[in-house]
């Protein structure tokens, strides 16, 4: 028993508790199996995180796109405007101008058709928990349980992880072609301000 001393209004009562003494010594205790599920659990949610970063990392490139693009149609305009060579250096510059701007055109539509081809390619295997229904593993001890759903989170971690090597991969190209239109868009604006 505690005794607790309670003021109330002024007056000053004591109040007695009983400790309960059914949750003394009966911590909780994880299981190995329920350590182990943890774990394997969260290298899963991190490859669906992976996941998700890599989905907006390429909408983003996409949008960028989109701005690149804008300013090639602009450089293409001022291709336009070009006049006919009339010295040696005129025609040397036309010439850079004109292999500039097939680099950019190239870069930026390879990087456009890889950008969406990528996002078309990049497919990752949930988890379907109907096949635990089906399966019978609520009827099931928790190892087993614990078992046969880390099964499948391995499964599908190791199948994810191998496409999201190959999507960082595909996107790094992407990055690439985008640096290589980015900078003939600049050697473009600076030849064309000539």
């Amino acid at each position: 028993m505690i005794r607790y001393n309670v003021k109330v209004d002024d007056q000053i009562y004591q109040v007695d508790l009983e400790k309960d003494t059914t949750t003394q010594g009966a911590e909780k205790t994880e299981s190995s199996a329920d350590i182990c599920f943890e774990a394997i659990k969260a290298e899963y949610d991190y490859c669906v995180t992976r996941a998700e970063k890599l989905e907006n990392k390429v909408y983003i490139l996409l949008a960028a796109c989109a701005f690149v693009f804008v300013l090639l149609t602009t450089q293409i305009e001022k291709a336009g405007e070009l006049g006919m060579p009339q010295s040696g250096s005129e025609l040397f510059g036309i010439i850079i101008y004109a292999i500039l701007l097939v680099v950019a055109v190239i870069s930026n539509v390879g990087m456009l058709v890889m950008t969406v081809s990528l996002l078309k390619s990049v497919r990752f295997e949930r988890l379907d928990s109907g096949l635990l229904l089906t399966e019978g593993v609520p009827d099931e001890k928790d190892t087993t349980a614990v078992r046969f759903i880390g099964r499948l989170y391995v499964q599908h971690t190791v199948n994810n992880n191998a496409v999201l090597e190959k999507g960082y991969t595909a996107f790094n190209r992407c990055v690439d072609a985008f640096c290589v239109s980015i900078v003939a868009l600049i050697a473009l604006a600076i030849i064309s301000a000539f």
